[in-house]
């Protein structure tokens, strides 16, 4: 008894601060696209990892984009490539193949997103260094689009 009396407090503590527990995102049936704008990149190789906080004009080059067509998802942003939805936990995912997902948590009501992609799945230009191994994984805020 006194371990769930105590479970209580702290939660209830650490929601009245404000903090809110994340929660799964449900994209709503009425959904065309969801845009995401990141505010950070981060770019992964063996030995190193920058992150970088984005400036408006390469947040706006590297937005997020999905778009929703028949209720079918697909990676607006990266080639038009079709994405699988599912859920775990407190988190909703889009996955196209391996090294390539983007994953959404709900947190005091705006949906906060991770896009992340292997290196070698992307452009060369969109690369930080001319070799195709590592990781690069773009944080930002996502908002939903409805149609009629």
């Amino acid at each position: 008894m006194i371990g769930v009396a105590m479970a209580s407090l702290v939660l209830t503590a650490s929601t009245s601060l404000g903090q809110a527990l994340p929660q799964r995102v449900e994209i709503p049936p009425a959904t065309t696209t969801l845009e995401g704008v990141p505010t950070v990149r981060i770019d992964s190789a063996e030995g190193r990892t920058t992150r970088r906080v984005l400036s408006s004009a390469e947040a706006d080059s590297q937005r997020l984009m999905i778009r929703v067509v028949d209720g079918r998802f697909y990676w607006a942003s990266r080639d038009n490539r079709p994405l699988q939805l599912s859920s775990s936990g407190e988190f909703t995912y889009f996955s196209s193949e391996p090294g390539r997902y983007i994953r959404l948590t709900r947190l005091n009501d705006k949906i906060s997103y991770v896009e992340h992609v292997d290196a070698a799945l992307l452009s060369p230009t969109a690369r930080s260094t001319p070799l195709p191994f590592g990781t690069v994984t773009w944080w930002g805020e996502l908002r939903m689009v409805l149609g009629k």
